[in-house]
């Protein structure tokens, strides 16, 4: 026998070592929502190693939620079963991390390049599983220059991903590059008994013809080498495209039409009456007869040569399933998959049994991981403008705007209003001004979601690499807005003072920035997100005390929002700074003394009359200086914003788990 044999019910040459059951099975899978609705009814199939198969359907036929399923990451009720290699994922662990799925949108750090990309998802599966990366530095890198070669962006392995400002890799290359994250990881390694499944959601969306020719042969040549498992929903490809799978799944309205291989397509579906023309391309033939759509209109039907039964009913689509059941390859299928497992295996429910195949549990949090996000964030911060660049520039001219507003103002009583509305709106906007950093935090935690799912690490390692990377740009932020707004404006000349101005910025915008990341974890969507934050950052404002004083402010808002309103924390402190230790002159009168002054005033010298900084606050309510108090009170709220964000993300993980 040689090193090959023959799959006789597939057509294709298949590595073989332990018999049929060196593949992907999946029998009787049916799918519910949680309402009842039925998404998936009866689906069955077979991927021998280093094969690929087409999911193909029209749009709601459930090829999406049968991809979930077998990556584990469904959330629906499910009954069938699905064994990998003979084996059921409880029976053998290391079978929980053998599937990698390849979401639909390329969920990419754009300031990386290839390479580094792949690095980086390399040395993070290495802190999960043992990988064939597992030689040291240096064969991390022969590992990942060989991945990058297999999927032809050798020419591109130096090239940035791309950002929104700045030109990189075509959507073909990015698509190989998603490919390629999950294919560094291949916990594979160099055993011939080990096996990975690679699962991909719309492979080619959004591709033209060419682009997704290529992306499918490359992910084809890595799978006949290595002998992966591919499972791939595809959108209306090519013939070349086509040609390039072993067999397809052919479903709509969450049943099964056909299965089998590829070059036997067009002979099935001759024996139905439905004869696809030499000059057609047969997925879109698959395509157009499945969507019940378009399939009642006699353009379409006179189009592709139906039989007249055909025409102009819907509701043929169940006649062609239940041709499929009563068909010789259904029958032939399902002799197969029950030879591929022993009986016990059988009688097992897919629900008791799978356990997350790439899911969320067992999720180890490590300071290693941690460290390499830190590594990748600390990237992306000093080459993606968009991350803490923007920031810089719009803070710099927000301080520059600031000092030529309020320009040298003179300690008299004037100014002192003046003052207190520079401290007010400096610290306003800039906890206002942190909406600019969504763009950036969706990011990244779009590749948190898409790392997640394949046990990488969890959200206390996310958050907290988070935190460690952007602590240091905040303080550089703060540093150059307090050097040139405050010397501008003409606050308090006193080392001391300007580095609690410098202090309270600072909290200022940690407070702020926590609170951009709780909103993008619970609403990732920008345009919500922009809305919420800008929002509460209003409502801080508004409830701060300084806009309207407390003891006219509204008692809904005055004993909910006013007492967790980081702003009023930090405003107080800041006025108490600048004011506490300062005094202002105002007018000396011959009729009057200092009587005429806005404030209590006593004459210190030569008919000039001191209004000192405790007056002021004692007259408009400020009470006593409790700095230390606020400051425990900020970096408290911001804390508590932070582990919401955590609490949440542990949430979504363990209803997940849970389903």
């Amino acid at each position: 026998m040689s090193e090959h044999d023959l799959d006789p019910e597939f057509g294709q040459s298949t590595p073989i070592a332990d018999g049929s059951s060196r593949s992907l099975c999946f029998a009787h899978v049916s799918a519910r929502t949680s309402s009842g609705r039925t998404i998936l009814s009866d689906i069955s199939g077979r991927v021998p190693r280093g094969n690929m198969l087409a999911v193909l359907g029209p749009s709601g036929s459930g090829k999406t939620s049968l991809l979930d399923i077998l990556a584990n990451r469904s959330t629906i009720s499910v009954d069938g079963r699905i064994w990998l290699e003979g084996t059921t994922p409880r029976d053998d662990k290391q079978i929980r991390n053998r599937v990698r799925y390849v979401q639909q949108e390329d969920a990419l750090i754009g300031a990386l390049t290839v390479r580094e990309t792949l690095l980086f998802a390399a040395r993070l599966g290495r802190t999960s599983v043992s990988s064939p990366t597992d030689g040291g530095k240096r064969g991390l890198f022969q590992h990942v220059d060989g991945v990058i070669s297999r999927l032809g962006l050798s020419e591109q392995a130096n090239t940035k991903i791309g950002t929104p400002i700045q030109r990189g890799l075509s959507g073909g290359q990015k698509r190989r590059v998603s490919v390629g994250e999950k294919l560094v990881a291949n916990i594979g390694g160099s055993d011939d008994n080990s096996c990975v499944v690679l699962v991909l959601d719309e492979i080619t969306s959004g591709l033209d013809a060419v682009a997704a020719y290529e992306v499918v042969r490359r992910v084809k040549e890595f799978a006949e080498a290595t002998g992966m498992i591919v499972v791939a929903s595809i959108h209306q490809p090519s013939t070349a495209t086509f040609t390039l799978f072993d067999s397809v799944l052919l479903m709509s309205q969450g049943k099964q039409v056909y299965f089998g291989p590829v070059k036997q397509v067009t002979d099935y579906f001759a024996k139905q009456g439905l004869i696809i023309p030499s000059n057609y391309n047969p997925a879109e033939f698959l395509l157009e007869i499945t969507n019940t759509d378009f399939i009642a209109t006699q353009e379409w039907s006179s189009h592709l040569q139906l039989t007249k039964e055909f025409i102009g009913d819907r509701d043929q689509i169940d006649e062609l399933c239940t041709a499929w059941n009563a068909s010789e390859e259904s029958t032939l299928l399902e002799a197969v998959l029950c030879n591929t497992a022993s009986e016990e295996q059988l009688d097992r429910n897919l629900r008791s049994d799978m356990s997350r195949l790439g899911g969320l549990s067992g999720i180890t949090i490590t300071s290693r991981n941690t460290m390499i996000l830190v590594q990748r964030a600390v990237i992306k911060g000093y080459r993606d403008i968009l991350a803490y660049g923007v920031r810089v520039i719009m803070y710099l001219g927000l301080a520059v705007l600031m000092g030529t507003v309020w320009l040298r103002l003179s300690a008299n009583e004037t100014t002192i209003q003046s003052f207190f509305n520079a401290i007010f709106f400096g610290s306003a906007f800039m906890s206002f001004m942190t909406v600019a950093y969504i763009p950036a935090f969706l990011e990244d935690f779009a590749t948190y979601k898409k790392e997640s799912h394949e046990n990488l690490y969890g959200p206390a390692a996310f958050l907290l690499a988070n935190v460690i990377v952007g602590l240091p740009f905040l303080f550089l932020i703060t540093i150059l807005f307090a050097v040139v707004e405050y010397w501008m404006t003409g606050f308090r000349s006193s080392a001391t003072a300007f580095f609690r101005f410098v202090m309270w910025l600072f909290l200022d915008l940690v407070a702020a920035e926590s609170l951009v990341v709780l909103v993008s974890v619970i609403v990732p969507i920008f345009v919500a997100a922009l809305a919420i934050t800008a929002f509460a950052n209003g409502l801080w404002m508004a409830v701060g005390g300084f806009l309207v004083q407390p003891n006219v402010l509204n008692k809904f808002w005055y004993y909910t929002f006013y007492w967790i309103d980081y702003q009023r924390y930090v405003f107080e402190g800041m006025i108490f700074n600048e004011v506490e230790q300062r005094s202002y002159s105002c007018p000396w009168t011959s009729e009057g003394g200092c009587s005429g002054c806005m404030y209590a005033a006593t004459e210190v010298e030569h008919g000039v009359c001191k209004i000192s900084g405790k007056t002021v606050l004692d007259a408009r309510g400020y009470g006593n200086n409790q700095t230390g108090l606020w400051v425990g009170l900020v970096i408290a709220i911001a804390l508590a914003m932070r582990l919401l964000a955590y609490a949440w993300l542990r949430f979504k993980a363990r209803r997940v788990q849970g389903n």
